[in-house]
């Protein structure tokens, strides 16, 4: 699965702003948790085929690394959460509109930054070649739900 750049740390759901801390990472330096979880329900398999398949043209994982990166998730049900309110902001915006596969995986990069941040602090931290801000405002537009903070713990 692809991973977000831009990490917030040392903050959580009710921290004012003037706590937040942004933090750029390489995704190559980020290493897998553990897995959790021997297996997932049938619901979440459900789930997670749902998602995967909506993502499947700009994320070419196959459906066993989406399960595995699930069963590590501490909890699999709020991952989900946040990856169907991803992909319902992904679907809305794309099939709304004739896009090519590079405008597609733009879209999918900018659901990806909405998870992990607010829209504001998403907006500041994308680099868009193809989609305008116009653009990236009405793909964040349909995140019902603000995201809850990755939060990186130093070795």
């Amino acid at each position: 699965m692809a991973l977000c750049a831009v990490l917030m740390t040392g903050c959580d759901r009710d921290s004012s702003p003037p706590n937040r801390k942004v933090q750029s990472i390489d995704p190559k330096k980020v290493e897998p948790g553990p897995i959790r979880h021997a297996n997932l329900t049938d619901e979440q398999m459900s789930r997670v085929q749902r998602v995967q398949k909506i993502f499947s043209e700009v994320d070419p994982s196959p459906l066993e690394k989406w399960v595995e990166d699930f069963r590590r998730d501490v909890d699999p049900d709020r991952e989900l959460a946040i990856w169907e309110e991803m992909a319902k902001a992904y679907e809305t915006f794309t099939t709304s509109k004739s896009l090519t596969p590079d405008q597609k995986k733009e879209v999918f990069q900018v659901v990806l930054m909405r998870s992990a941040a607010p829209a504001d602090e998403a907006l500041k931290n994308l680099n868009l070649k193809i989609l305008t801000e116009k653009d990236a405002r009405e793909i964040m537009a349909v995140f019902t739900t603000e995201p809850k903070p990755i939060r990186v713990t130093s070795p």
